[in-house]
């Protein structure tokens, strides 16, 4: 006789499709089993176990059938103990509580527990409601440097120490690093962003830095740039659009999403 395992773990639900009239197929991403898609029955039933206990970024306690199907698995039972409502008062953070949810989602691997990833969004998600509408973008990019560093597709920002110092970098988007001619590169003309010193600090500084620390470095300064603009951080607005290029290059998601939310937020 087949012996059933029951898995009981916390999940941040990161989204919710139908796949059938009353049915829904939720994904998760939990702290020790990576991400998982539960199909769950009825769920838009009047009567169902499951009405009204999950929406996105909700944190739920979970108990499903371990079994291995490609990360689907057959939930039990689901009770929410961490709403977060604030994410749902104004729809500019409800955009980036989506943006970010659907990044975590396509990054997190299923049945691979990363709980850098999973801490990441939870810090994310709990703090979102307190930034200011300027503050917002600083969030996103702050979420986005960590999720490069937690799944291990980080920008290298070694400087080829044969070259002369020099404030401008030339960085092979395609290859992830500086390009120099004491570096050969395997592709003939690699097309190259050019970056300033000030952008790897600021990348470094988001990965030692909490969200909240970052959040209250910022609130303490009022620098802004040449446009009026605040600019808490030197590079910020170099880092905004070198992250999307190479999210889009190395991680293999379109453009269209993020572009939409700055969009949105900006």
């Amino acid at each position: 006789m087949q012996t059933i395992n029951f898995i009981k773990t916390t999940g941040i639900c990161l989204n919710i499709r139908p796949f059938s009239k009353t049915s829904q197929m939720v994904t998760w991403l939990t702290p020790n089993v990576g991400r998982l898609t539960t199909p769950i029955k009825g769920a838009q039933r009047p009567k169902s176990a499951f009405l009204g206990k999950c929406d996105i970024g909700y944190t739920c306690e979970i108990i499903f059938y371990a079994k291995d199907h490609n990360g689907v698995h057959h939930i039990k039972e689901c009770h929410p103990i961490n709403f977060r409502e604030g994410l749902h008062t104004h729809w500019r953070v409800a955009s980036v509580a989506n943006y970010v949810c659907d990044l975590a989602m396509r990054t997190a691997q299923p049945n691979l527990a990363n709980p850098a990833l999973y801490n990441i969004l939870v810090a994310m998600l709990d703090t979102l409601h307190t930034c200011q509408r300027h503050e917002l973008s600083l969030a996103l990019l702050w979420f986005e440097s960590r999720v490069l560093h937690a799944i291990g597709v980080q920008p290298d920002f070694t400087i080829c120490p044969h070259c002369p110092p020099q404030a401008l970098h030339a960085f092979s988007t395609e290859e992830g690093r500086f390009y120099c001619e004491h570096r050969p590169s395997r592709l003939t003309h690699p097309p190259t962003l050019t970056l300033h010193d000030d952008l790897p600090t600021l990348f470094f500084t988001f990965l030692k830095m909490s969200l909240d620390e970052v959040l209250q470095q910022a609130r303490a300064t009022n620098r802004t740039d040449d446009l009026g603009r605040p600019e808490p951080f030197p590079g910020i607005f170099g880092l905004r659009r070198f992250l999307g290029v190479f999210i889009n290059t190395h991680l293999d998601l379109a453009p269209g999403p993020r572009r939409t939310v700055l969009d949105l937020i900006i």
